[in-house]
């Protein structure tokens, strides 16, 4: 369990390269397909940082509702005046928002 937990991380740094490389060649937000690894394939929603998702769902309108709001969620921590950009977010509340939200749409 723990060995897939980290295969999946080296996938997501591995598509990392491949999403700095479109980001400069896509006006999209949302990339979906970027990188593939078994039946496992990786979306992104490129805003002013990398929302990055393994997944092997197909549901594409399902994995973009998720993103739009986890956005909104990330928007609403960084307006917050006691959080300091670019840090770990450590709120229990984000973490079961967005779980609650994978739930929902993924």
């Amino acid at each position: 369990k723990e060995e897939i937990a980290y295969q999946h991380q080296f996938v997501l740094h591995a598509a990392l390269d491949i999403v700095q490389d479109l980001a400069w060649t896509t006006s999209a937000m949302f990339l979906k397909g970027v990188d593939r690894f078994n039946d496992l394939v990786v979306s992104v929603n490129i805003i002013h940082t990398r929302l990055m998702l393994l997944h092997d769902s197909r549901n594409e309108d399902g994995i973009k509702s998720f993103f739009q709001e986890v956005h909104e969620l990330y928007i609403k921590i960084l307006l917050n005046p006691l959080y300091l950009p670019g840090s770990r977010i450590t709120s229990s509340h984000f973490d079961t928002k967005v779980r609650a939200l994978a739930r929902k749409y993924l």
